[in-house]
């Protein structure tokens, strides 16, 4: 179910540079289960790679190739930060409530990815922490569509904060902030969002650690959204009867896969498959380009399942490439991946 129509997007989250380094054997080879006490361990690395990016970042301009509606970057960069909002002009993103700190270096991130595409990540927030300072009002209408992602924790508490008070439908993705966001200020963002978002360990972890149970978010009107990797994503939100007449209902398409809508306990289950490219080049940032098609859809008013679609299209074009906002997608490709799912 769709709220409303939106007219544009306010994007929150990181904004920086990734570091991004291939490590060409498996990280379990080298942790030892009686030894996790006491972790020294170094992986020597065959690539590395500076590349523009951070979580705001990566949406927005995933985002941008979907939609002519606006789309605003809130956040901070750093005495480095120039090349950054040159790129985002470029884009046509909205950079005028981006705060520069002209002493602090912009946020960075830096990721191991092994061989199996796990990954360690290490975090350096920076110059985030200016965006505790910024008014969510200047940006945000009632015809908006908010996404906080992770942040530096006073930032991301800020735009929280504001989200609620002014009553706007925001997507929520605390996942990688969890462990510095106070239990009490993460199940209030939980239980005022309108989509909860997460990968499948970060949705149950989210669970665990608030103790929430998933009925009493969907009574809240609230979906929840599961990104599975390669299997694809899972939607869950209470059901609002429909021209759907029976509990399970299964359609197949072309490539001979399937979607499922199913209606258990009053609760709509959708799970869609992802697109299979040939070859994955780097999976860092598929998830925020997930979400990039996501929200993409939901400014042009598309139908839930083509949103949810779009988010594994952009997805697929993300990890075809490396680094997070190199592929850049003709609208004839993104169509016809789409019809493709």
């Amino acid at each position: 179910m769709l709220s409303k129509p939106y007219s544009s997007v306010i994007v929150t989250g990181s904004i920086g540079y990734d570091e991004i380094m291939d490590f060409p054997g498996k990280f379990v080879d080298y942790f030892h289960p009686e030894r996790l006490h006491q972790i020294n361990v170094s992986f020597v690395v065959d690539r590395l790679e500076r590349q523009l990016g951070g979580i705001a970042v990566n949406i927005a301009y995933n985002i941008s190739f979907l939609t002519t509606k606006k789309i605003t970057i809130l956040g901070a960069v750093g005495k480095d930060g120039g090349q950054i909002l040159n790129f985002l002009k470029k884009r046509s993103i909205n950079v005028s409530g981006i705060i520069k700190d002209n002493r602090l270096y912009s946020s960075c991130g830096t990721v191991f990815t092994d061989r199996n595409d796990n990954q360690i990540w290490g975090y350096y927030y920076g110059a985030a922490i200016r965006a505790k300072e910024i008014k969510l009002s200047l940006s945000v209408n009632q015809n908006s569509i908010l996404v906080i992602d992770a942040n530096h924790q006073n930032a991301f508490l800020n735009f929280q904060k504001q989200a609620i008070d002014q009553k706007i439908d925001y997507l929520y993705d605390p996942g990688m902030g969890i462990s510095v966001i106070p239990k009490n200020k993460l199940i209030d963002g939980i239980m005022n969002c309108r989509w909860l978002i997460g990968n499948d360990y970060e949705i149950a972890n989210i669970l665990r650690i608030t103790k929430l149970k998933k009925e009493l978010l969907f009574k809240k009107k609230i979906a929840i959204i599961t990104t599975l990797g390669e299997k694809g994503v899972r939607y869950e939100e209470k059901y609002q009867k429909s021209k759907i007449k029976h509990k399970k209902h299964i359609l197949k398409i072309k490539n001979k896969k399937k979607f499922k809508t199913e209606i258990n306990k009053g609760i709509k289950i959708i799970t869609i498959p992802s697109y299979q490219v040939k070859k994955v080049i780097d999976p860092t940032g598929a998830g925020d380009a997930w979400r990039g098609g996501f929200v993409g859809g939901l400014l042009e008013n598309k139908p839930l399942i083509d949103c949810l679609k779009l988010g594994n299209v952009m997805a697929s074009f993300a990890i075809e490439k490396y680094g997070t906002v190199n592929h850049r997608p003709s609208k004839k490709e993104i169509e016809k991946r789409l019809k493709a799912i």
